[in-house]
């Protein structure tokens, strides 16, 4: 008999995965939280020693999960003399404590930077994702292939959900990214390409791969810079680097738009973040291209939200008209979640139902959760099919859910779509993947 954890997992790709009635599913979930807790407090440090400290033994109810749920800083919350000085063994023996992955499993001799060591983790089972902050330090945080499988899953049968899309390779692509790197982004765009791009027909942004250390050294000289201790040189270098890349970036955006512009009433695959997207509409517009002039079989992805107001608040509208007809993933999401809450016919975003939702007051303390009714506050979540960490996070959003079904007739909690900030916990304000892969497309949004 399978587990309440495989059931939840079999169902993303069951043809019912957002179909679920609330209250026997209610009860799955909490019996796969148990079984998430029991497995998880075994492997994970950081959660043993917050349940201990806590006094949870079990989890009776969903108000026992909200003292158990991390910050996005518990993944960054590492020494960064560790990566600074090569003390590679220390950050393994640090990744140990909020991961499944033993240090004994990794062999760190030899390693010559952060890039070094996040391919042998890989080589060992253990494909981390990243996220990044005003500090320059970044969140690691662990996938083993459990965790990949249920996303191939996730997109081989809820693309486009609730009209999911037929998983053929029918499609010139372009994806916005570098050619690899350990973000989930560039990983789920890589996976849609592998199902609805020809063979031969993708088109990368660069052929590169992303470099963390790279972002790190960016991200910790933006900080120096902010904070107003950064030396005239290492400013110099800084805006010499960022003019060199922007323009490199800049000639490769007017050669893909070019193309597209060529192929746009072929059936098309195109993938970026919004701020990227912002960009092609307005290279296309300046070529003289009409709204609603691209093939209705095309499949346009898009992620990132619009921090630091980069775009007008109407990006999303002129996006959408500017494409017109095409086949389009709207969800909601981010990278500490396994797969999105989809977007119903009304513009609701359906939780996917291995994602337990607690919504918690401002401060991440006390729990909301209701049976019926809206309510807003913080949204936090126990995402129970993750193997390879613990699934318990508390976000920075503010969302109003309802957990009396949606008016698609669909039953079961579901985010409306006014998702604003609060702000994270800790006075760390996250950026976000858009923010992060920024580096690689700066100069594109013309003022």
């Amino acid at each position: 008999m399978p587990s309440a954890r495989e059931e939840i997992r079999d169902l993303a790709g069951s043809g019912k995965t957002f179909d679920q009635p609330s209250g026997p599913l209610r009860e799955l979930q909490l019996e796969a939280a148990r079984e998430c807790f029991a497995e998880h407090r075994e492997r994970i440090p950081l959660l043993r020693r917050r349940a201990d400290e806590e006094g949870v033994k079990e989890i009776g109810a969903e108000a026992d999960i909200v003292p158990l749920l991390f910050s996005h800083t518990s993944y960054k919350s590492y020494p960064l003399s560790y990566i600074t000085s090569g003390h590679w063994d220390r950050l393994l023996r640090w990744y140990s404590t909020v991961s499944v992955a033993e240090p004994s499993e990794v062999d760190v001799d030899g390693v010559t930077d952060i890039d070094d060591w996040i391919g042998r983790l890989a080589a060992a089972g253990h494909r981390l994702y990243i996220t990044s902050g005003t500090s320059g330090k970044v969140s690691f945080l662990n996938t083993v292939e459990a965790d990949r499988d249920l996303l191939w899953d996730v997109m081989r049968n809820l693309t486009c959900w609730p009209r999911p899309l037929p998983t053929e390779r029918t499609r010139r692509g372009y994806i916005l990214t570098p050619a690899g790197g350990p973000m989930r982004s560039i990983d789920g765009f890589r996976m849609h390409a592998d199902l609805f791009v020809k063979q031969g027909e993708l088109r990368l942004l660069t052929g590169e791969p992303l470099r963390v250390s790279e972002l790190m050294r960016t991200g910790l000289l933006r900080k120096k810079m902010t904070d107003g201790t950064a030396t005239p040189q290492e400013v110099k270098e800084f805006e010499n680097v960022s003019q060199e890349r922007g323009g490199e970036m800049q000639a490769t955006l007017d050669a893909l738009i070019d193309d597209i512009v060529e192929h746009r009433r072929e059936p098309l695959f195109i993938a970026a973040m919004n701020n990227q997207h912002y960009a092609l509409m307005q290279g296309m517009r300046e070529r003289g291209v009409p709204e609603g002039e691209f093939h209705p079989d095309s499949l346009v992805l898009a992620g990132g939200g619009n921090k630091n107001n980069v775009l007008p608040e109407d990006f999303p509208q002129q996006i959408a008209a500017f494409y017109g007809d095409v086949r389009r993933v709207r969800s909601y999401g981010m990278t500490e979640l396994q797969g999105s809450c989809m977007a119903c016919e009304k513009g609701n975003y359906h939780i996917p139902p291995w994602v337990l939702p607690l919504v918690l007051d401002e401060p991440g303390e006390t729990l909301l959760n209701q049976r019926e009714g809206v309510v807003e506050g913080r949204f936090a979540f126990l995402d129970v099919s993750l193997k390879g960490r613990w699934g318990g996070l508390i976000s920075g959003d503010r969302v109003r859910v309802n957990f009396s079904g949606c008016e698609c007739g669909r039953s079961g909690p579901g985010v409306l779509p006014d998702v604003t900030r609060y702000g994270d916990l800790g006075g760390d304000d996250k950026i976000t993947c858009a923010a992060t892969l920024d580096s690689y497309v700066r100069g594109m949004i013309q003022a």
